[in-house]
Formats: C-alpha cells, structure tokens, sequence
C-alpha cells in the first residue's frame, strides 16, 4: 500500500508539470501571435514638427549668394553648380545651423527652391535674417519603393532626382504649408543633399515592415490630454473649402492648423465649447487642436 501511495503521489506530480509545460507552450503560442508593440520610429514619425519659413520682404542683405541642398560644401549645388540666390529682394528663412542658413526663393515660372547659404556669407545676413536655430529631428530609415526628390516644395516641383529602392534617408521635418512633404538627408550619386519626398507617395521601410503613405503609420495611441481615440471627424464643404482648427473650443483661439472640406481626422475627445456647440480635439497630421461640430461630422468608434 505504502508503494501504491507513492506511486500515486509521483504520478500526480508528473501529471502537474505536464499541465504547466503544456499551458506554458499554449501562452506562448498565445503570445506570439499578438501583435508587437508600437514601434518607436513610428511613434517618433507620428510626432515629426512641421517647419515653417518666415518671408523676409526687403531682403536679409546685398548682392547673391551660392546655396547648397545640404550644410555642406560637399553637398550637391543644383544649377550645373551654379546655383545662387539675391537677398537684396524679397526672400524667406528657415533658421540656421552651424551657421549656414536655410533659405527658399524664388525663380522663374513661379517655382522655388530650397537650399543653404554658407556660413561665409550667411554671418554677414544674421541681423536682417532674424532667424533661430533649425531643430530638426533625425529618424533614420529607408525606402521601400523608389521616389523622386526635390527642392521645390510645391505643386509645380521639378525632382533633381530619384532615390532608389532601399535608399537610407534620414527625415528631418515634415512641410504642410505648400503640399505635404517629408523633408529628409540623404546620398544621391554619392554626394549629401537635402531634399522633399512626397508623403502620401513615400514608402517607408521601418523596423522590418513597410510602410505605404502616410496613413499606414497610424494615429497616436494618446493625445497630449491622455485621452484614447474615441471617432473620426469629417469636414463638412468641399475640398476648396478651407477650414481653421484652433487651440482652444473656441473661435478667438489661435489656428494650429488649416483643413479641407471633406478630410476625415481621428477624435480624441469633446467638450462644449463657443457659440454652445461641442467641439472635437483632434489630431491633424501631428497637430493638436480643436475643431467646432457646427463644419464637421462625428462618427464614432465601435
């Protein structure tokens, strides 16, 4: 009998360790096929600022200067190298860094370009130029698709280039006053540039996935009022119809940001606010504001 009872006690005890084992191997299989975690490049795309450039109307100087896609001397200078600019006119700045200055101007057929004065002319523009300090940001990454390149951030671009499949790139900043453009470093014929690939088109190779527009990153997890994504909103008009998303609930506020009749924005949260309307804090492409339901449409989530 004594046996017998050890026999039964070892038996019992094989038979647990097999139920851990098995329930082990079923919450790994379980968990394997969760989905990951929210990259952190994608979360710090999602957070990439626009930059702005700031007109200087009666110029930041005398004579013309040679500008650079890049800070560099070693980077390419469109124009059969020949590329420069007039300051004594109207002109827009950007900011500096290490004293070269980032400038956009214009040429013929109402285009523009963008590019870098070196510092042994821009330190002599400082004072007119009236400008900070550039902070971009720096996320590397590469291409998942070829795309072009260019200097003209506006809807009548010419590229100065095609960056190929898998071409490393570095995003700076992101520009939404004329388009929508990630602005980003790169190697192109073996020489440093700067330059604007199309956000909508862009396919981006991050962390072992691609990427394809913009709106395959996603949308923030939270807002900055640690609130999670409750709907989308739809601007009411037609998509000429330009509309103000603002600071606060109300419409004295500041602008953060402009949308179009018929754009779809995810919503964060809702609150009575001006003219006894309820507004939406919304997410517009990296920008927080709020935006009145008396020009858009709640839809909410599942």
């Amino acid at each position: 009998m004594k046996h017998n009872g050890l026999f039964n006690r070892l038996s019992a005890i094989v038979l647990a360790l097999t139920l851990i084992v098995s329930c082990g191997c079923a919450l790994a299989e379980d968990s394997s096929s969760c989905p990951a975690a929210e990259s952190e490049t994608v979360a710090a795309l999602l957070k990439v600022p626009d930059f702005k450039f700031f007109v200087r109307e009666k110029g930041i100087g005398k004579g013309s200067c040679p500008v650079y896609t890049a800070p560099s001397e070693e980077s390419i200078r469109l124009s059969e190298g020949n590329a420069s600019c007039s300051v004594e006119t109207e002109i827009s700045v950007g900011g500096f860094e290490n004293d070269w200055l980032m400038v956009r101007y214009e040429i013929k057929d109402k285009k523009a370009r963008v590019g870098y004065i070196p510092p042994e002319y821009s330190k002599k523009l400082k004072a007119k130029a009236n400008a900070s300090k550039l902070a971009f940001v720096s996320i590397p990454l590469k291409l998942g698709e070829k795309i072009d390149i260019t200097d003209n951030p506006r809807s009548n671009t010419t590229p100065f280039g095609t960056l190929p499949k898998g071409t490393e790139i570095t995003v700076l900043g992101k520009y939404t006053y004329t388009g929508n453009w990630w602005y980003v470093e790169t190697t192109l014929n073996e020489k440093l540039t700067r330059g604007f690939i199309n956000r909508e088109a862009a396919v981006l190779r991050v962390d072992g996935k691609t990427y394809d527009g913009i709106e395959a990153l996603g949308f923030p997890a939270v807002s900055p009022m640690n609130t999670e994504k409750i709907g989308m909103i739809t601007v009411r008009g037609s998509e000429d119809d330009a509309m103000i998303v603002r600071k606060h609930s109300n419409t004295s506020a500041t602008m953060v940001a402009r949308v179009y009749g018929g754009e779809t924005y995810p919503c964060y949260g809702e609150e009575m606010g001006g003219n006894d309307r309820p507004w939406y804090y919304i997410w517009v492409d990296g920008v927080w504001g709020w935006f009145s339901s008396g020009i858009s449409t709640f839809s909410a989530d599942e």
